[in-house]
């Protein structure tokens, strides 16, 4: 996870979520740790909350959750983006070929040459703990994430839904071969099928006043 800070990243070990909502924020710094922030964004997920959670259970609608496409920008805006078959973007182009490699790993090698567009996914859940929050969403660009996505769509279709997974923000850690230790986090979704453990957060005890449902509230990395 990473976040400006005078203009460059600074990497995080747990889970940032922005939102646009105070009390929304408050809710989830009471239930996760941290405490609301605003913070400068053209968008309208002003306020941030940096958890103290590398690990969060939350809620998915089967294959209907995910969401995968290929973009490629220049000077600020995507010129290039694709389901990895057909162009989706810009308007003239969707429906036609977009002429990438088939395969992950040769489209990662293309897009490190320059010559091709890099993954955007996206996971649209609810928090378990807070399902009356109603939907926030993920949006990854890690390679490592895109592949782990068939696997992911096999597990949700084979699960109950709404699936009980757990969105973990996991480190990952080696030397390479010149011995240089490398370490960095992703997010990993690991799917259960504890139906019970789900009923039991959608009939969490409420705060006392009603938490308005968030518009596209993000959970970021």
């Amino acid at each position: 996870m990473a976040r400006q800070r005078g203009g460059s990243p600074t990497a995080l070990s747990t889970w940032r979520i922005t939102t646009g909502d105070h009390a929304v924020a408050d809710t989830l710094a009471s239930s996760y740790g941290g405490i609301p922030h605003l913070w400068e964004t053209n968008g309208g997920h002003s306020i941030e909350v940096l958890t103290r959670r590398d690990r969060v259970p939350v809620l998915l609608d089967g294959e209907a959750s995910i969401s995968l496409r290929m973009l490629m920008r220049g000077t600020g805006e995507a010129f290039h983006v694709c389901d990895g078959t057909r162009f989706l973007e810009p308007a003239a182009a969707r429906g036609s070929v977009c002429g990438c490699p088939a395969g992950l790993a040769d489209r990662k090698a293309a897009a490190k040459a320059g010559r091709g567009p890099t993954p955007e996914a996206r996971l649209r859940f609810r928090l378990a703990d807070l399902p009356e929050l109603g939907a926030f969403s993920l949006t990854s660009t890690s390679w490592d994430f895109a592949e782990e996505l068939p696997t992911l769509v096999g597990a949700l279709n084979a699960a109950d839904t709404p699936a009980l997974c757990v969105l973990q923000y996991e480190l990952v850690e080696f030397a390479t071969l010149s011995g240089i230790d490398v370490s960095y986090r992703k997010p990993v979704v690991e799917v259960g099928r504890c139906a019970s453990v789900a009923a039991r957060s959608r009939t969490r005890p409420r705060a006392d006043r009603a938490v308005p449902r968030p518009r596209d509230a993000q959970l970021q990395w």
